[in-house]
């Protein structure tokens, strides 16, 4: 790649820190409309305006002159380098169609991510409001506060997908920057960048509303910048370091651990050069600002600045920290990035892990480091579940070569401990969950710029070409048959065939039933339940805190009832709430609904 050398910044870098300025433009306006009570499409777009014209006169010349200089008298080289860019740019292409032509349609999409969207909207504000769900309230909202801009500007849900697939791209121009940092060649950041890009988990995820590519983002920036600011020894870094970790903060609360050891490691770096010293409390100063929002919410309903601890009758958090926890949780954390479209290999793993349990003496379902008291293992290409089988044993692969490797960089040395000691943190303290391995999605993405490295004595194109090649036919299961939103074609079992193959669900399904792909008899039971509201001219739906629970669908009744004339969605609230936030008044609503919804294990409605 054409690129400046030195301390100066490059394209990649240049996007960066265009990642974070838009990150804080999205939380600074969202708060700050809050605060006024001004969370409405009118506000929101003329802030948009002024960013628009901020943004072109102020870097139109500067991207210009950059990319000018990037692709004069540049000729396309028919090489390798080129492969990988073909192939990344294959994979970016295909899920940003699939993030298009679905809408979101996971159940925690539909149970609080798109639901807390539409309750800001309704208030006005980001303020807690009454709720049955409190995942709604709790959890880190960045991407939320990303899908009510899109929601307000764009009059629905059409781009609410995109928040991701963009942070996709940015993890992309991350890992490559990484490599670079670490003296990487061209081809070699362009297949740490292919790594990133193939990685199973990322590819389902990057269509979909989930938080876990966000985060992953500004995990990858903050990363970046650490290194920048370790090979330059320019302050900027640091205060680039701030807000990349300010803003995974505030977009989930897994960042507090795997960026912990990295900022250790910025801390030891600033050490070096004690005029450097004092700026680090800028960090904290930083983090508390952006984070500033959220932290006073929960502080005033929960007490901590970060939110419920206690989850339906259960902790996120290990209630043991021993050898045995640690190892019970590696064990089922590794299994899961074990698991391959066989049943019998996947049994013969849970077996083997079972074993390992029998031998620590600890229950593999233990309460007290189990979420949700469960463990099972299958091959899956749904988002929650899906393995980075070939992935993880690439990564195994490098760390075995790069142990041997006496002439390694120390940075190299540190990075690759840094994230073994992220991922033995995250084991430790977090009780094993069957969604665990999604939440492990920064860890495969940071170990992308490493992998390269691992191959450092293989000087073979052929075997490079073999490498590239695999991870991408690896990708297209998750590429092209994504569990809830396929793109050519859908797997379903069938207790004759064993597995049935059907057309992509947007074939013959409208946009209402691609909100329910992971179960479309559910669709029918809110189709029924929207019918009788619409029937009635119903506008104030009351849904039942006392006969409902946290995994219900909310987001389902703001769709299916929207009046499709005017586009206006009906008002809806949390009644006869159990839990802390019905002592929340300044969003409560004293409407009296004339329909009132719950939610047990079918939704139902009483019409008054």
């Amino acid at each position: 790649m054409l690129e400046k050398e030195g301390n100066r910044e490059t394209i990649r870098e240049f996007f960066l820190w265009s990642y974070i300025s838009f990150g804080f433009f999205i939380v600074f306006t969202t708060e700050f409309l809050s605060f006024l009570g001004l969370i409405n499409r009118i506000s929101i777009f003329i802030f948009w305006i002024i960013l628009f014209f901020f943004t072109f006169y102020k870097f139109r010349q500067s991207l210009a002159s950059r990319l000018y200089d990037r692709f004069k008298k540049k000729k396309i080289i028919y090489d390798l380098n080129l492969l990988y860019l073909i192939l990344i740019c294959v994979i970016l292409i295909i899920t940003f169609f699939t993030a298009l032509i679905y809408p979101p349609n996971s159940p925690d999409s539909l149970s609080y991510h798109m639901p807390r969207v539409m309750h800001w909207i309704q208030n006005n504000n980001v303020e807690y409001y009454p709720t049955s769900i409190p995942r709604q309230l709790f959890v880190s909202p960045f991407s939320e506060f990303v899908i009510l801009h899109l929601q307000l500007l764009f009059y629905g849900d059409y781009f609410a997908n995109l928040v991701q697939w963009f942070s996709m791209i940015g993890c992309v121009i991350g890992v490559s920057s990484i490599a670079k940092e670490f003296g990487a060649n061209k081809k070699s950041q362009l297949l740490s960048a292919l790594f990133c890009a193939t990685i199973p988990m990322g590819i389902l995820q990057s269509s979909s509303t989930q938080t876990d590519y966000v985060v992953s983002l500004w995990i990858v920036i903050f990363v970046y910048f650490v290194l920048r600011y370790r090979n330059t020894k320019l302050i900027k870094y640091i205060f680039g370091s701030s807000f990349s970790l300010g803003l995974a903060i505030i977009t989930k609360q897994t960042a507090y651990i795997l960026a912990f050891p990295f900022c250790i490691w910025l801390l030891f770096i600033a050490l070096k050069k004690p005029n450097h010293f004092v700026p680090l409390f800028i960090i904290p100063l930083i983090i508390f600002i952006i984070n500033f929002g959220p932290f006073k919410r929960n502080f005033e309903i929960y007490g901590n600045p970060i939110g419920l601890h206690n989850f339906q009758g259960q902790g996120y958090v290990n209630e043991n920290f021993n050898i045995k926890v640690l190892s019970s949780n590696i064990a089922r954390n590794v299994s899961f990035n074990l698991m391959v479209p066989s049943a019998k290999v996947n049994d013969k793993v849970r077996d083997f892990i079972h074993k390992i349990h029998d031998y620590l003496e600890i229950s593999i379902t233990d309460p007290r480091t189990t979420f949700e008291e469960e463990y099972w293992t299958f091959f899956s290409l749904y988002e929650s579940y899906a393995s980075n089988t070939l992935h993880f044993f690439i990564i195994i692969f490098v760390i075995f070569v790069l142990s041997f490797n006496r002439n390694l960089k120390p940075s190299i040395m540190i990075y690759v401990i840094n994230l073994i000691i992220s991922f033995l943190l995250f084991s430790i303290i977090l009780k094993w969950n069957p969604h665990a391995n999604r939440l492990l999605l920064p860890f495969f993405i940071l170990f992308a710029p490493i992998v390269s490295f691992g191959f450092y004595k293989i000087k073979s194109i052929r075997f490079y070409l073999f490498v590239s090649i695999i991870l991408f036919t690896f990708s297209l299961p998750y590429l092209l048959m994504n569990h809830t939103r396929p793109i050519l074609f859908s797997l379903e079992k069938d207790s004759i065939l064993g597995l049935k193959i059907k057309p992509p669900y947007f074939i013959h399904n409208n946009r209402e039933k691609l909100y329910f792909t992971f179960n479309f008899e559910k669709y029918k039971t809110y189709k029924k339940v929207s019918n009788k509201v619409v029937e009635i001219n119903c506008k104030i739906i009351g849904i039942d805190g006392d006969k409902t629970n946290w995994r219900t669908l909310e987001y389902p009744l703001w769709v299916l009832t929207r009046d499709q004339d005017n586009g206006l969605y009906s008002k809806i609230f949390h009644f006869n709430v159990k839990n802390y936030t019905n002592k929340i008044s300044k969003n409560k609503i004293n409407d009296k609904p004339c329909a009132k919804f719950y939610y047990n294990e079918n939704p139902n409605l009483i019409v008054n």
